[in-house]
């Protein structure tokens, strides 16, 4: 779906739901409309964000797109399901992820939003919330791009306080030849050599805008910005260019996974405690915090 017909984000004037709590009054949608969410989470604990079947011999394992459900639902007294941008891998974490869903009641987004905020559990949070049409609106295909950024910890000493949101390597990485092999990866290309065994893609071309390292003595960071991505491709870029920082390959080794494809050439995937996805771009979102 596109994304126009944005009614902006909480705050704005919707039109005649009452919201009783705030002592306003919102007219109802005068077209069937979704409600985008922007999600933040530490998906150390989540076994992914996709729901999960309740197992035979006892509950269904947490997700994230489960326990937001489950919410939204204990909310409007009625089965609501929800449709993710982006099907977060067990232990990534996000600060931008995009759900989207439709009301059985008029709920306004600003009731939604305060609700969540009560009803959700501590290591997952609505950040933002607004409107958008015509119905439904699935975030996969109407949002322009993603941001992922992967963390190594290079640094000799341990930081158990970030063991969650890290690799922690603990090995120096040569960043200018991180930065060289980088520049191979920007552009259109197929990575069939950078997805998981598991992928099911019919079509392994994507497009990268820009892959990014930055870093310090003591952490690394490479930024990786695309259109759509393959299951597990940022763990593997991220992966082989770990190789290629520590000397183990070089920038050609990188450039010829891109010609042959062959998974069983390129770097380990790398740990997803280290993968967060930044943002899911969406045109007239609000500004994230």
């Amino acid at each position: 779906m596109g994304a126009t017909g944005g009614r902006g984000p909480v705050g704005a004037r919707e039109g005649s739901t009452p919201d009783s709590a705030a002592g306003l009054t919102y007219p109802r949608p005068t077209e069937p409309t979704s409600i985008l969410l922007r999600l933040a989470y530490d998906g150390s604990d989540f076994h992914g964000w996709a729901r999960q079947p309740a197992h035979p011999a006892g509950p269904a394992q947490r997700t994230v797109q489960g326990e937001l459900e489950a919410a939204l639902s204990r909310l409007c007294r009625a089965p609501v399901a929800v449709r993710g941008a982006s099907r977060t891998d067990a232990g990534v974490h996000a600060l931008g992820q995009l759900a989207a869903f439709e009301r059985p009641v008029p709920i306004p987004v600003v009731g939604v939003v305060r609700a969540l905020d009560r009803l959700l559990p501590p290591d997952l949070a609505v950040t933002a919330a607004w409107e958008q049409g015509p119905a439904p609106v699935d975030p996969r295909f109407g949002n322009g791009g993603k941001h992922y950024r992967y963390r190594v910890r290079t640094a000799a000493a341990a930081a158990p306080m970030q063991a969650r949101y890290e690799w922690q390597l603990r090995e120096r990485l040569d960043l200018a030849a991180m930065r060289e092999a980088a520049a191979a990866l920007v552009g259109s290309h197929d990575f069939a050599a950078f997805r998981s065994s598991a992928c099911q893609a019919r079509s392994t071309t994507r497009t990268l805008f820009a892959v990014d390292v930055v870093g310090t003595d003591a952490l690394v960071d490479v930024h990786v910005h695309g259109t759509a991505f393959l299951h597990n491709m940022v763990r593997i870029i991220a992966g082989s260019l770990v190789e290629i920082g520590l000397g183990r390959r070089d920038h050609a080794w990188l450039a010829g996974l891109l010609r042959d494809g062959d998974r069983r050439r390129a770097g380990p995937t790398a740990p997803a405690a280290g993968l967060l996805l930044v943002e899911v771009l969406w045109p007239g979102a609000p500004a994230r915090r």
